[in-house]
């Protein structure tokens, strides 16, 4: 009888992965390359390719700019990324092009939910998750040669729960703000957070900050509390913990959904 239901260390298995990109997160050089391998091994496939797909409008009408930029494994030899440029139809991707209510500006490029969020078969799994946020979609597809050793439902069941979690870390802008102490300082207690951490004594960012080291104490013991520490080593773990972003970074800037780099090849 073929098992339906996934197992606890397979699940474990993918979050264990999930938790080593977000290590990796700040070089989409280091964690796509990581991914293929870890997650070729774990689903046992021969073949796999990670890739950002981002849209642009371009000068003809309902055709849009795709910019492709993958990385693929083949299980043997190293890693390596490929990066493609062409014109095709909003009808070929899981996006639209939306017309603003004021008629005046450019078209916008919106990522949609897929219809099936993971396709494929026996030999090749596909899995698509849409980022709104960059006019973009992440896609992930894994080939096995072995006609005689097919992908199983599970198989589809734990890339697309890897996918999910994946994309997990790309709409955790909101909840990772809401959660760093280091957001709505007070200027002083910024400043005196920042010197902290630069290794300066209360007495040193007294006279920095033209204030008193009475004053100072007080700020520092400001931050304490607001960190939920009882000591300066803790303080500064803490801020220098939450200061990280371990989101995996994208090869397109999140913040200049424009600025596409150019093409290596």
């Amino acid at each position: 009888m073929t098992r339906s239901t996934l197992k606890l260390s397979d699940v474990r298995k993918i979050f264990r992965l999930v938790g080593e990109i977000r290590e990796l997160g700040a070089n989409p050089n280091m964690w796509r390359p990581h991914l293929l391998r870890r997650l070729g091994k774990i689903i046992g496939a021969d073949l796999v390719v990670s890739s950002e797909v981002h849209f642009r409008t371009s000068d003809k009408p309902n055709v849009l700019r795709v910019i492709d930029i993958g990385w693929i494994w083949d299980g043997e030899k190293e890693p390596f990324q490929l990066q493609t440029e062409r014109l095709e139809t909003p009808e070929a991707y899981w996006v639209t092009l939306c017309k603003p209510p004021d008629q005046t500006s450019k078209e916008q490029i919106v990522a949609v939910k897929p219809r099936e969020p993971v396709r494929g078969g026996s030999s090749f799994i596909l899995s698509q998750y849409p980022l709104t946020h960059l006019g973009a979609v992440d896609q992930l597809g894994l080939h096995r040669y072995d006609t005689h050793n097919p992908f199983s439902a599970i198989d589809h069941k734990l890339v697309r729960l890897f996918h999910v979690e994946l994309g997990r870390l790309w709409r955790t802008d909101a909840l990772h703000d809401a959660e760093d102490a280091t957001k709505e300082l007070s200027p002083r207690l910024s400043q005196t957070l920042e010197r902290l951490l630069t290794g300066s004594s209360e007495k040193q960012i007294a006279f920095a900050l033209g204030l008193s080291q009475h004053t100072v104490h007080h700020y520092v013991q400001a931050l304490h509390k607001r960190f939920a520490v009882a000591s300066r080593a803790e303080l500064l773990a803490k801020a220098n913990q939450q200061r990280l972003d371990f989101r995996p970074k994208l090869s397109v800037s999140t913040d200049s959904p424009g600025d596409v780099p150019s093409s290596k090849k």
